[in-house]
């Protein structure tokens, strides 16, 4: 969860509702998917999801790394991933 990231970064405990309220104050609101990706290759994502991301689990684990996930810069214009705040 978010709060637990805070906590691991800044050393601040903030509930699920303040972290909320204060990304309400910088503008943002939860965003939702409006449709999935009509090109969405479903066996590519199950090859992903079931074999390369368990490597990369792994290998973090082995290095004490963390995963971060991010957003591409050329995705297309209708693409949406899941919920998010934006502006």
């Amino acid at each position: 969860m978010i709060q637990e990231l805070i906590w691991r970064e800044f050393g601040v405990s903030l509930s699920e509702s303040a972290v909320s309220r204060m990304l309400r104050r910088l503008g943002l609101s939860p965003q939702r998917p409006l449709f999935r990706a009509h090109r969405q290759d479903l066996e590519a994502v199950r090859r992903w999801r079931d074999e390369e991301y368990p490597t990369i689990q792994k290998l973090a684990k082995q290095e004490d790394a963390v995963t971060y996930f991010g957003d591409e810069a050329g995705i297309r214009s209708d693409h949406h991933s899941g919920t998010t705040w934006a502006p």
